[in-house]
Formats: structure tokens, sequence, C-alpha cells
């Protein structure tokens, strides 16, 4: 194993911890509906190494949600698919991590301003895919009566995945404004 790969590994495991606690900030707006704010760290380390390292940071923040007893767990494939599958989807924005690297060092930022707002937005729409299809087969019974599984989920997760994304975006942008070095230090 190489000396960079390993800081990457570490590094991706530094990112689930700081998920972990910043996702004890609560900002619950309704029995159903809140923002997590922890994506904010899998989306520095998606911007700072790419998205494997990303991915990699949401897949171990799922695993720690789960044995800190800190995830709403209904069964063991709904644990899986909502934690560990769906948190690892975070890190899709690294995709755009070069785009974010060039508008860094080029100094501007609308670019960066957009590119992490994509990157971040197909991140967040993936991952709150997978809650959807969560909600449907998994949360059903918490539905209203006379609501569909389907529109109920549709709905609860579409608010949760659009709050996430506008407040982990934003937050992440203006991480990367005030601290650049977070993406473009010397060993990222």
């Amino acid at each position: 194993m190489t000396q960079k790969r390993l800081y990457v590994w570490i590094e991706a495991a530094l990112a689930a911890v700081v998920s972990l606690l910043v996702s004890f900030i609560p900002i619950e707006l309704g029995p159903s509906f809140g923002v997590n704010l922890g994506v904010i760290g899998i989306f520095i380390i998606a911007f700072r190494r790419d998205y494997k390292a990303g991915i990699l940071a949401g897949f171990l923040w799922g695993i720690l949600k789960l044995l800190t007893g800190t995830a709403d767990v209904l069964t063991p494939f709904q644990g899986f698919l909502e934690y560990m599958f769906a948190f690892g989807f975070g890190g899709l924005a690294g995709f755009w991590a070069n785009q974010v690297k060039t508008a860094i060092k080029a100094n501007q930022s609308a670019q960066l301003l957009l590119y992490t707002g994509v990157g971040t937005f197909i991140a967040m729409l993936c991952q709150y895919f997978i809650h959807f299809i969560a909600g449907v087969f998994f949360w059903n019974q918490f539905a209203p009566e006379g609501m569909s599984a389907v529109y109920y989920s549709f709905v609860m997760n579409s608010l949760s995945g659009i709050a996430t994304w506008i407040f982990g975006w934003l937050i992440t942008f203006l991480l990367i404004k005030v601290a650049p070095q977070l993406i473009t230090s010397r060993r990222a």
C-alpha cells in the first residue's frame, strides 16, 4: 500500500467521524423532516480527494451511525440500504473535484459556487432517491391515513433532501472559500 493511499484512507475515516459529530447538530423541522449537516464532511473529502474517497467516507459514516445507535433501523436490509449504501452516494460529489480545484486555484467564486452546487446536488439526488425507495418499502406504515406510501415518501424525502442539499452545499462552499487548503493542501 502506498503512503498516499494510506493518507486517503485515513482522511476518509476522519471525514466519517467528523460527519458523525456534525450530524449531532439537531435541525429537525418536523417528525419526519430534518437537515443532516453531516454531509458537509463527505462533500469536503470528496472534493479534496475524489469520488472514491467520498464514497468510502460516506459508507464509513453509515457504519458509525449504526454502531453508535443513532440510525433509525427497521430491518437489517433497510439499515444497510439507508445508511451504508445511501450515505456512500454523498461521495459522488467528488466527480466534480477537478473543476472545484481549478476554480479555487483561479479564484473564480462563481465557478466554485456552480461546481460545488452541481456536485452536491447530484450526490444528494442519488442519496435521497435511495431514501425514497426505502420510504416506500420500509416506512410506508407512517404515511397518514389515505395517503399513498409513494407520495408520502416522495414529499418527505424531497423536502429533507432539498434542505440538506442547500445547507450542505452553501456551508461547504463557504468553508472552501474561507479555507481553500481544505481542498488544495500540499498532500491533497
